[in-house]
């Protein structure tokens, strides 16, 4: 799974489930102090759930999305 590496909001997902992503492609993008973040998958698959949602509040280490 991805997992958030910084406490912080989401601003936007760029992902839906059942699609295919590649290690290294932006998934989500997260804002913490006024800055946005895009979150990058660590490995390549199908996006088996969402985790998160525009308006979340996430804390270091939630998980985010799940790959297959």
């Amino acid at each position: 799974s991805v997992r958030a590496e910084m406490t912080g909001i989401v601003s936007k997902v760029i992902t839906v489930a059942g699609q295919q992503v590649t290690a290294g492609d932006t998934v989500i993008i997260m804002e913490s102090m006024k800055m946005e973040i895009p979150v990058e998958a660590d490995a390549s698959g199908e996006v088996s759930a969402l985790h998160a949602a525009p308006g979340d509040f996430i804390e270091e280490g939630d998980p985010l999305i799940s790959l297959a």
